[in-house]
């Protein structure tokens, strides 16, 4: 886990005096924190309010809540796991995880500077650390039940406008495969039993398949094969033993299997997202549908902004993604974090029917976020059975 945090001063190097006037600054911004959010904290329906304000939620991963607090620049806020730049000549600049992989093995984006880069996925153990709950409200841009949140400098969004599109897929249930699921992110893990903070031992990370994001893919595939929609999950491990380079090397992986298999039209990158505030609590975005838990999703659709990232055809992904938000919502409601269309590429340039996942943080049962993949899957081939 990549953390941001004020660095400490080397001893004997300041006089107590410099260090008084530290202190009082440090007073006066926790008492102006306090007095922007008052009573909000205090309700359980603004918890969100409270984690937004003390770190920053990351774009590739959580977003901004309901409650209409300005998002800091994410080079200086508290920073979560998806925050991590992979080795790239792109310059990571915003809080999304790296996004440095494409249909080639050149690296995607238009930044000319270069991040430094570690060679292992980020250690988010957190041993000891308090989990606590939240449920990501409805924020950004609405039509009816669809909420968006768009992190675009140039493009604006019509939720109502983009429903009435067709997106480019047309489904046949001829046994052949349609979707494809995978992961570029294949270790990362849950928890496997509710706790109320981070387990001795546990790791957010693991080369299982049977308590990571393999599992959600597990359950949509099951979902989406119950409806006679084909599908193919791919299992293999890019990030691990190695994190960088883990979306050159999924780009790889897509590419050979819609080579394999032509007739796939949508693809999944399924992922799980990490929120950790500056004080190392760490955040647990949950929904209650039909009397169970189940972690929160947030559907992601990339986008070219400036025109830069050689990515002309992300309209065709938004088309298919806020079907699946509204179909989501409409069967789950509170299931669906806000859909999160940002600046990046994320592989999904590849097909008109490719989207990004993210399926609740480490700190979620695995049994909630498979759970939430059964639903999802369900939605998705809701949604998919009406593009013939």
């Amino acid at each position: 886990m990549k953390m941001i945090n004020l660095k400490k001063k080397k001893r004997g190097g300041h006089s107590p005096l410099r260090n008084a006037a530290a202190l009082a600054v440090a007073i006066i911004s926790v008492a102006c924190f306090i007095a922007r959010l008052g009573p909000q904290v205090l309700a359980q329906r603004e918890t969100a309010a409270l984690a937004a304000a003390g770190f920053i939620m990351p774009d590739g991963a959580a977003e901004l809540l309901r409650t209409g607090l300005e998002e800091q620049d994410g080079e200086e806020a508290p920073a979560t796991e998806h925050t991590l730049p992979e080795e790239s000549s792109e310059a990571v600049r915003d809080p999304a995880e790296a996004q440095s992989g494409s249909s080639s093995s050149s690296a995607q984006g238009s930044s000319s500077q270069t991040s430094s880069a570690q060679s292992q996925a980020p250690a988010a153990s957190g041993s000891g650390s308090p989990i606590q709950e939240l449920a990501v409200q409805n924020s950004g841009v609405q039509y009816l039940n669809v909420f968006v949140k768009n992190t675009n400098q140039n493009q604006k969004i019509d939720i109502k406008a983009e429903l009435e599109k067709q997106p480019e897929v047309k489904i046949q249930t001829d046994g052949k495969p349609q979707v494809l699921i995978y992961h570029t992110h294949t270790t990362e893990a849950y928890l496997l039993q509710e706790a109320a903070s981070v387990p001795a031992g546990s790791e957010s990370r693991s080369t299982d398949g049977t308590r990571s994001v393999v599992m959600v893919g597990n359950a949509i595939a099951a979902q989406l094969k119950a409806v006679g929609i084909g599908v193919v999950h791919d299992t293999t491990i890019h990030d691990s033993p190695a994190y960088n380079g883990s979306y050159i090397r999924s780009a790889q992986t897509m590419s050979k299997n819609l080579k394999q298999y032509p007739s796939i039209q949508v693809t999944l990158d399924i992922h799980r997202d990490s929120m950790t505030a500056s004080n190392g609590t760490r955040y647990k975005p949950t929904a209650v549908i039909n009397g169970k838990k189940a972690a929160q999703i947030m559907i992601l659709s990339g986008c070219d902004d400036d025109g830069t990232l050689g990515f002309p055809n992300w309209e065709y992904n938004l088309r298919l993604g806020v079907r699946v938000q509204k179909q989501l919502s409409d069967l789950y409601p509170g299931l669906a974090r806000p859909l999160n269309f940002c600046p990046r590429k994320y592989n999904l340039n590849m097909t008109k029917g490719s989207l990004l996942v993210e399926v609740g943080t480490e700190v979620n049962t695995l049994d909630e976020a498979v759970y939430s993949g059964e639903m999802f899957g369900a939605a998705l081939a809701k949604t998919l059975l009406g593009l013939k």
